[in-house]
């Protein structure tokens, strides 16, 4: 059964550089800045169908497309790098020219006079970012709660509480605050009506006794 190449009816004329939807609804690009946004329209615009890995972002030629900071420049390339949108081939300097950069969800067809490999070149790098979780700021949450020791320090194990010693049952202290020798006066024993004396000697009577025990 023979194929039948149709042409998209909204196709567009001209060169351009192909930016595929899964990249643009990607964690990678949608949390990018709107300078690294823009910084990589300027990559693409460079990209001609077989130069993937020999784009630059020197700074004369972005001076003429309205980038007159160097700075600004500077650190949407590296959010760029970071985020696995762009990966740089080759190291630039003053007799070698800038900096060459490749956009990793196109292949790279040349690989001659480019510092990366084929088997360096990760196509698709832009996608790690869509495995990492997002990192909420909880620092020294775990510590707290996996903590051997409370989060104020070890517990001192006393042996008493600071204040002194517990008042024990019945109202009794169990160590007098002034020492453990103090004599506390016995309630009054019930006398008995009649006690036994010498022989010869009872019925003494109970008031006399009460009276010598006072």
């Amino acid at each position: 059964m023979a194929k039948h190449n149709r042409k998209p009816v909204e196709s567009v004329t001209g060169s351009y550089t192909p930016l595929v939807h899964v990249v643009l609804d990607s964690v990678a690009l949608m949390g990018a800045s709107h300078t690294a946004r823009s910084l990589l329209l300027e990559l693409m615009r460079q990209h001609t169908g077989s130069n993937n890995g020999r784009l630059h972002l020197a700074q004369g030629w972005l001076r003429k497309r309205g980038w007159k900071s160097g700075d600004t420049i500077q650190r949407a390339k590296v959010e760029l790098l970071k985020r696995g949108l762009i990966v740089q081939t080759r190291q630039g300097g003053l007799n070698t020219g800038p900096c060459l950069f490749a956009l990793t969800w196109l292949p790279i067809a040349n690989f001659v006079g480019l510092e990366l490999r084929p088997s360096e070149y990760h196509k698709g790098a832009w996608h790690f970012m869509d495995k990492m979780p997002s990192v909420k700021n909880c620092e020294g949450s775990s510590v707290s709660r996996t903590g051997a020791d409370p989060s104020g320090g070890l517990v001192e194990n006393r042996a008493s509480p600071s204040h002194g010693s517990k008042t024990a049952l019945m109202g009794i202290a169990a160590s007098p605050s002034d020492g453990n020798n103090e004599c506390l006066p016995l309630p009054p024993r019930k006398a008995s009506a009649a006690v036994v004396g010498r022989k010869g000697a009872s019925g003494i009577k109970r008031q006399a006794i009460a009276e010598t025990l006072q």
